[in-house]
């Protein structure tokens, strides 16, 4: 596979500052759309280079090129691209100002470069004056002499500057991709010191590792997401979805995450994409007999808007502490995207069958149990054995706004009750001793209440739904 470099420049009037780190980060992740990797030319603030080696499926260099500029207009800039087999060749065809896309053919750059200024090559200036003064105007005029007699007057400059001129360019800006591995991957001149300019880039990346994927019908199942920071290790942080998907709004969420989730280790001068790990699309076959589990790359997908707008704890997980009472016995910890997979695979505790002497009822789940953030005081009249038979809950404390439920039943309510469950201990703290009962009002609505044995007391400790 022969090599193909793009070169993409935005013309910066001179009075017009240069675009800041955020905008020329917007620019390399819509760029990100049509080639897989992109890399910013150095001191020039609005110029990069993208690799167009092996885009022959895709209809061709001209095809990548008029994408790429696509791209760059979207982005909101209006550029040139060049395409050629050295970067001195795309970057001399993105001079010319009546074509938004020129590209040079395979192993023409030579001829193309034969009537282009010596100013396009990036030498000292210096060594530009010695060859004016020489008579030598364009890349033509140069290349027509003796490569010896260029060394022997110019030394290894002269000779470099004589191989530019003929199309001879051994910069490559890219490092080579893993064989067999779909990858993309973004640097940034002069390095970004924030988080906030990487995110322009992750979808970019995304949608060519899953597009390079989607040739062979494959779909990403692990990533490999790494941050480059100057003079440090390589920064690699794991990202794996719930299931093999190629939506790009969940791997963006989860790529997102990694990088949030340990702070960067300086400013980041590149990211790159590696999927390490492949899977096929899936279709599970429904069980007849059991009430399904949802997908987990839908169910990550419709929960993206709640984690916006309410954080990792719209999806939390109770987690037993193995305390003597209700209260503390369980707490609640925000798992975020983390806790898809385990909850779409939970599927419902199993039935009991006939023979236990109960009769199963299909998709039903068990109830949870709400507990106030503090227990409530309420009224409760008892019957000669002191089990409650009437709950009175004060005025103006039957509506709860914020705790997940409008009201309490009426204020004075008969009750059917369940009980005792009598609990102490914990002398080595405040100490406890309680009598719990689990009491239904006519309507239907479960509480959990309890009596305070040292005061007398009566609590309405949380409800069930």
């Amino acid at each position: 596979m022969s090599r193909r470099i793009a070169c993409i420049r935005v013309p910066v009037p001179a009075d017009t500052p240069a675009p800041d780190a955020s905008a020329r980060a917007a620019l390399a992740g819509a760029l990100l759309a049509a080639a897989p990797r992109v890399v910013p030319v150095r001191e020039y603030p609005c110029a990069f280079w993208a690799d167009a080696s092996g885009m022959a499926g895709l209809g061709g260099d001209a095809a990548v090129a008029r994408r790429l500029a696509e791209a760059a207009r979207q982005a909101g800039w209006e550029a040139r691209v060049g395409i050629a087999g050295s970067c001195i060749a795309a970057a001399a065809a993105t001079r010319e100002r009546r074509h938004e896309v020129r590209v040079v053919p395979p192993g023409g750059e030579a001829d193309y470069l034969r009537r282009r200024s010596l100013s396009l090559l990036p030498i000292t200036p210096d060594l530009r004056q010695s060859f004016y003064l020489l008579g030598l105007r364009t890349c033509g005029d140069l290349g027509a002499l003796v490569p010896a007699d260029v060394e022997l007057r110019f030394g290894a400059d002269g000779l470099r500057a004589w191989r530019l001129a003929g199309g001879d360019d051994a910069r490559w800006p890219f490092r080579p991709p893993e064989p067999g591995l779909a990858s993309a991957e973004a640097e940034f001149e002069p390095p970004v010191d924030s988080s906030e300019p990487l995110r322009f880039v992750l979808q970019g990346l995304i949608g060519q590792v899953a597009a390079q994927l989607a040739r062979r019908q494959r779909i990403p199942a692990r990533l490999r997401l790494t941050l480059r920071v100057p003079d440090a290790a390589e920064d690699a942080r794991e990202v794996r979805p719930a299931r093999p998907t190629a939506d790009v709004r969940v791997l963006a969420d989860l790529c997102r995450r990694a990088i949030d989730q340990h702070p960067l280790a300086g400013p980041v001068s590149g990211i790159a994409l590696l999927a390490e790990e492949e899977g096929a699309a899936r279709a599970d076959q429904l069980d007849a007999f059991q009430a399904p589990a949802p997908d987990p790359g839908a169910l990550h997908a419709a929960l993206l808007p709640v984690f916006a707008r309410w954080g990792a704890g719209a999806l939390s997980q109770a987690v037993l502490h193995g305390a003597h009472l209700p209260g503390e016995n369980a707490a609640w910890v925000a798992r975020g995207s983390d806790g898809i997979a385990p909850f779409a695979g939970a599927r419902p505790p199993a039935e009991p069958s006939a023979r236990d002497g109960a009769i199963g009822f299909r998709n039903t789940l068990p109830l949870c149990f709400r507990r106030l953030p503090e227990p409530l005081d309420i009224g409760v009249r008892e019957d000669p054995e002191h089990r409650p038979v009437q709950v009175d809950i004060p005025a103006g404390q039957n509506a709860l706004p914020g705790v997940g439920i409008e009201g309490f039943p009426p204020r004075l309510w008969k009750t059917v009750v369940q009980g005792p469950e009598r609990i102490s201990g914990g002398w080595w703290a405040q100490g406890e001793a309680r009598e719990y009962w689990r009491v239904e009002s006519p309507e239907g609505w479960l509480g959990l209440i309890y009596r305070d044995a040292v005061t007398a007391s009566w609590h309405l400790e949380g409800w069930y739904d």
